[in-house]
């Protein structure tokens, strides 16, 4: 007897990405990995492939452009093997091993290589003073590891992957699939465009076919990092008053 997947993938166009890579842009702390993802679709040539859809999805209709979409969606490039899982939804943890499954399902049917995910390690907002992330990578695939340790990225040692990219560590121990998994430092609450720059980098020297134009993402985080100086100036001068006045 089988049973009928909890979240269903409608596919609009079939597609072939056979050795391809596929990234994984669900909604996590810092919302690192939807924003890089959201960068390499737009700066490619990207098109929408195929929807999910679950009774376990809030009834929601996100409207870009004019035009209502699904809010998980996947787009492909084709030409470059190349697909992007992302959504806006904020879903239980319950969902999280559904939702991984449902990635391992479409790149096993897809014959992909590998999968890129993003990690948010939630730090406390007075630590995040430096301008470049904490970035860390975890991989089940000693040739990538080497690769990433050659340009710059440390292996995490110790420590644990939540949600849906430690279900993608874990699962494809049974199958042969490249997982790749990057750990950033964020602050929980705020979305990280920093971060996401910096995973996009350093993709892109593993997987030159992705392209990401990352200007925007650091004139984004400059902003955000100048507003959170101004209310933590403003925090501690309120602070002093309350003290010495």
């Amino acid at each position: 007897m089988t049973t009928e997947p909890i979240i269903k993938v409608r596919t609009l166009k079939e597609i072939n990405v056979e050795g391809g890579v596929v990234f994984d842009g669900f909604h996590g702390i810092g919302l690192a990995g939807t924003i890089a993802c959201g960068c390499f679709i737009n700066s490619l040539k990207t098109e929408l492939v195929a929807v999910l859809d679950s009774p376990i999805f809030p009834s929601l209709s996100v409207i870009y452009d004019a035009k209502p979409h699904f809010p998980a969606r996947i787009y492909a490039n084709e030409e470059k093997k190349l697909a992007f899982f992302v959504s806006e939804l904020i879903l239980d943890s319950y969902a999280h091993r559904h939702l991984g499954q449902t990635i391992l399902d479409w790149v096993d049917s897809h014959k992909c290589k590998t999968i890129i995910s993003i990690a948010g390690r939630a730090i406390k907002q007075e630590n995040q003073t430096k301008k470049e992330s904490t970035l860390h990578v975890i991989s089940n695939s000693p040739i990538i590891t080497k690769l990433l340790n050659d340009v710059g990225v440390l292996t995490l040692k110790n420590g644990t992957i939540e949600g849906i990219p430690g279900l993608l560590l874990n699962e494809t121990n049974w199958k042969n699939i490249d997982v790749v998994v990057f750990v950033v430092d964020v602050i929980a609450g705020i979305p990280d465009f920093r971060a996401a720059a910096n995973v996009a980098q350093v993709v892109s020297k593993i997987v030159p076919e992705a392209f990401c134009e990352i200007q925007p993402l650091i004139r984004e985080a400059e902003n955000i990092e100048s507003n959170l100086k101004t209310i933590r100036s403003q925090t501690l001068d309120r602070s002093k008053e309350k003290i010495y006045g």
